[in-house]
């Protein structure tokens, strides 16, 4: 009697180890994954959300990204930038003596996505003769335009020109354009 208990027992303890055991293994696996996959699909739930926020800002503000590229563009549009400082000596009557430039940026016709691309910054070196008045105007003009150009120095100097005395600046403009380092170079 008490082999055959301690056999049924033995038997039990058996199928329990070799048994049971894997698929009790299989089960804590697959509530564990089970869990993982609730939580991913929480984070993904979270993510469209998100992704739909964000094309919904994207649609309200999707007109006014033409004044982004306008104000930083893709291509260096260069001669659109002489223009613009021409026009706004012109309007505050001012005379440019020169304009200096050590390299006139390539335009590409590549089309890099944006996340390859840097913000490029080409200095234009600008000489104008007039009064204070309208070289300040000048230069609060070039501030203010949609393209960005950002004032970085400005040297003042009178000159005498068959005895009349002429207040004559040096104006230094970073022209932002994006671009690769490698166009900007040619």
């Amino acid at each position: 009697m008490s082999i055959e208990l301690f056999l049924s027992i033995g038997t039990v303890v058996f199928f329990a180890i070799f048994a049971i055991r894997p698929t009790l293994l299989t089960m804590s696996d697959l509530i564990k994954e089970i869990d993982d996959k609730k939580q991913l699909d929480q984070k993904l739930d979270q993510k469209v959300a998100a992704l739909s926020t964000v094309q919904n800002v994207y649609t309200s503000l999707e007109n006014r990204l033409v004044v982004l590229d306008q104000a930083i563009p893709s291509q260096p549009e260069f001669e659109t930038v002489l223009k613009i400082i021409e026009k706004i000596a012109s309007e505050q009557q001012l005379a440019i003596s020169s304009i200096q430039v050590k390299e006139i940026p390539k335009t590409t016709t590549d089309n890099l996505p944006f996340n390859k691309k840097q913000r490029i910054s080409l200095p234009i070196s600008v000489t104008v003769i007039g009064d204070y008045q309208a070289i300040r105007d000048f230069v609060i003009a070039i501030i203010n335009t949609r393209r960005a150009l950002i004032v970085d120095s400005m040297i003042f100097s009178v000159n005498e020109e068959r005895g009349i005395k002429k207040l004559q600046a040096n104006i230094t403009i970073n022209m932002q354009y994006f671009g690769t380092k490698d166009e900007s170079s040619k």
